[in-house]
């Protein structure tokens, strides 16, 4: 970027999509540190340096806030500083890099000699995005809670852009859409919550949709009130779906039930056609809830595993206690999640091709990324489990004898899960045939 002496702003955009401009201290810098590898050698005097690359760049930077309002300023700018995940510079020499803040947040408020003048000092560090080489299972993790926090923020706000509400009409109509949609959702995860195993949990699951469900009901029951509260509206509809997300039941099973709460509200859209006019509040209300189901299915069970893993839970039999028996089972679970994502997909598209609407596809970038985060984890836990193996039999077998031959004396606990991953006979388990193919983990 050429210096022309003009002054060029500076601005920070968070991982949730809030850009703010600011003012910058004269004295700029950027740091870049230098891979390098030192080697001396007992009988050669120096050393031998070797170059190994480029590390990550840095730039510090002292965003100043002036004004009757620079402490309320400086005070948002700190609060976008503090949320997690990777944000971008608009550095006013050095361009745009995607950064994250890092180090301390110094914050200086002089109220003597430099009255209605805030400064806020931070480093940004440059992050690599397009990761191709294998990342740990606990900063996938770290990913995905920084991933969903993110969405829930984005979501809602996209949401409230979105919807038409200037006329009685526009309201009415949005009122229809979310009292037919949010219903269908509350039945859905309370279904979900049922399932909880834990009696006190379940307790408290279902308090808490029933908390949230009067709450929305509150809101949308009056019509001039949906547009002013319409955020509110779409953070309590989008955290009602994560609320189930983590019930300790097996992987597919959960997103075989957030399918199903899918399915009930695109059934609901197909079955109550609206005209033109309230084709983008329908869309609104029914993107958000889609989005929040399949956020929460892929969060649900991607934390779920890699809680049972970075615990080293392990159930009896050779189960994880995430449900996850090989690593074959974590990829069909993470084909089912991606399944649901094309799903949310083909209804946005669908509605966006009418015409009738504007999407700034906000929400659905920050989906995009939720579950990315959701099958990285997933992955990162298949390594810690068994590969699933075939073998056909070169003679009769009996079962227990196979079974110890497989797994040694854990060979009888595994007899019931041999039997239903193989499907035996009643024959079958007395005596397996020669030529027989069985699936074992190992």
């Amino acid at each position: 970027m050429a210096w022309t002496g003009d002054i060029v702003e500076a601005a920070y955009t968070s991982p949730s999509g809030k850009r703010m401009a600011f003012n910058y201290d004269a004295a700029l810098e950027k740091k870049t540190s230098l891979k390098t590898a030192e080697n001396t050698f007992p009988d050669v005097d120096g050393a031998e340096v070797q170059s190994l690359g480029l590390g990550g760049k840095k730039f510090p930077m002292t965003a100043i806030f002036s004004g009757a309002d620079c402490m309320t300023e400086a005070s948002s700018f700190e609060e976008l500083l503090c949320e997690r995940g990777y944000g971008i510079l608009e550095h006013p020499i050095y361009g745009k890099h995607t950064v994250v803040p890092t180090g301390e947040i110094a914050r200086g408020d002089d109220l003597v000699s430099a009255l209605n003048v805030t400064y806020v000092k931070v480093i940004f560090s440059e992050t690599i995005t397009d990761r191709t080489f294998p990342d740990s299972e606990v900063a996938a993790a770290d990913a995905l809670d920084a991933a969903i926090e993110g969405y829930e923020d984005v979501a809602s706000g996209a949401f409230a852009g979105l919807i038409e509400a200037g006329s009685v009409d526009d309201e009415l109509q949005l009122q229809s859409v979310l009292k037919a949609q949010s219903d269908s959702l509350f039945k859905g995860i309370t279904k979900l919550a049922e399932n909880a195993g834990d009696l006190q949990q379940k307790q408290s699951l279902l308090q808490q949709v029933q908390n949230l469900k009067t709450t929305v009901q509150g809101w949308i029951g009056k019509v001039d009130g949906i547009a002013a509260n319409a955020q509110g509206i779409a953070t309590v509809l989008i955290k009602t779906a994560r609320l189930p997300s983590e019930i300790a039941i097996g992987a597919m099973a959960k997103v075989e039930g957030y399918a199903s709460v899918m399915k009930d509200i695109i059934n609901n859209v197909k079955n109550d056609p609206v005209g033109a006019k309230a084709v983008t509040n329908q869309y609104a209300v029914t993107s958000a809830i889609l989005g929040a189901l399949v956020a929460a299915a892929g969060f649900g069970v991607a934390k779920c595993a890699g809680d049972a893993n970075t615990s080293g839970s392990r159930a009896s039999g050779g189960v994880s206690a995430s449900g996850f028996m090989s690593r074959a089972h974590v990829l069909s679970v993470c084909d089912a999640i991606l399944e649901q994502f094309e799903t949310y997909k083909a209804y946005a598209d669908a509605q966006i091709d009418k015409d009738v609407f504007v999407d700034t596809g906000e929400g659905y970038a920050s989906l995009l990324e939720t579950v990315v985060c959701s099958v990285q984890l997933l992955q990162e836990t298949a390594f810690d489990l068994p590969m699933t193996r075939i073998v056909r039999l070169g003679r009769d077998r009996q079962v227990i004898e196979l079974l110890c031959e497989l797994y040694g004396k854990d060979g009888f606990d595994r007899l019931d899960q041999f039997i239903t991953d193989n499907e035996l006979t009643a024959d079958e388990i007395v005596l397996l045939p020669m030529g027989r193919e069985v699936r074992y983990y190992g």
